[in-house]
């Protein structure tokens, strides 16, 4: 049924990715692959590599991530936890925000209309993260390469691989930082 989060089995994302050969990208959590699902529609899947967490703390971010949806937030469609966990989120055709700003090629540059639309619905995300959720989320890696553009150069925020879940009545202080060097999180400031 489509909008709820499905689990699948390491054989159906073989099958999806025709055994993850069509390699997207990559960073330091994982490698991204596109795929097609049985209903024929394009997907990212993320095969993560780095977690340094068990099944249970896995299956309960995706849970969390699962269940939240906004325009301008990447949709988690399914997850699969055998083997390496893998996340498979709706495919993004114009790729990352980083792929457009820091091109070497002039026509792939994007014009300030589109930048000043990418910038709000940037920030859109973000206040429904931290102030919409029922518990906040703090991303801690928003950067370029994690905004990633759909057609029609929507905005997405993705890779909630370093996210912090915090509860509505969290008043301690946070004091491990999280995050790309260069693109802090101000909450960890």
């Amino acid at each position: 049924m489509k909008g709820l989060l499905a689990a699948f089995v390491y054989r159906d994302l073989q099958i999806a990715t025709k055994i993850f050969s069509n390699k997207l990208g990559g960073g330091g959590f994982g490698s991204v692959f596109k795929g097609v699902l049985s209903d024929s529609s394009n997907v990212a899947l993320k095969r993560l590599e780095c977690l340094g967490q068990g099944e249970k703390q896995f299956r309960s971010k995706v849970s969390t991530i699962g269940t939240i949806q906004h325009v301008n937030l990447v949709r988690l469609r399914v997850f699969c936890a055998e083997g390496k966990n893998k996340l498979v989120y709706d495919y993004m055709p114009n790729g990352s925000l980083h792929s457009h700003l820091f091109h070497e090629k002039q026509d792939n540059v994007l014009n300030w209309k589109t930048r000043y639309q990418i910038a709000l619905g940037i920030a859109k995300g973000l206040v429904y993260l931290y102030e919409n959720c029922r518990e906040c989320i703090i991303h801690c890696d928003i950067k370029p390469e994690n905004i990633l553009l759909d057609a029609n150069f929507g905005p997405k925020i993705a890779d909630f691989g370093l996210a912090k879940l915090v509860g509505r009545d969290f008043s301690r202080v946070l004091t491990t930082m999280r995050g790309t060097r260069g693109y802090l999180a101000p909450e960890w400031l």
